[in-house]
């Protein structure tokens, strides 16, 4: 992701956080607004609007509240968005694996989530976001 994340294009929650304060005035922490994904929320003073940060790289424990696998479309279950790690779930379906076989399958792969992702590390995904599910 160096190639698409880098020091010129790349802005931190913070810096986002401050320049909309600037226009609309200040962001109302909401931790009680959850929803199934990543978000921290906040509405925007004032008004009843909420607004969603997601701080894959600016937040250090990011990873620790993940609760996603991804469904590529070519049969594919990827338990981390920012990971090269694939399993093919095709392979026990058309093997006719039954319900409990199908749910270890999910939970070996639950397992699987690495701790963290691999955004800073120069990731390169191989796929475009639209074809792994993000």
């Amino acid at each position: 992701t160096r190639e698409v994340l880098d020091e010129e294009n790349f802005i931190s929650i913070s810096e986002a956080k401050r320049a909309i304060e600037s226009h609309y005035g200040s962001l109302i922490p909401q931790p009680e607004f959850r929803t199934n994904g990543p978000a921290a929320y906040y509405q925007m003073h004032g008004r009843q609007q909420c607004i969603g940060f997601i701080g894959a790289m600016t937040n250090l424990h990011f990873c620790e509240s993940c609760n996603k696998l991804r469904l590529t479309c070519d049969g594919k279950l990827r338990p981390c968005l920012g990971s090269y790690l694939e399993f093919d779930i095709m392979k026990p379906l058309r093997a006719g694996a039954g319900d409990e076989e199908l749910k270890q399958f999910f939970l070996d792969v639950v397992d699987r989530k690495p701790e963290q992702h691999d955004f800073r590390d120069n990731y390169k995904p191989g796929r475009k976001m639209v074809a792994i599910g993000g």
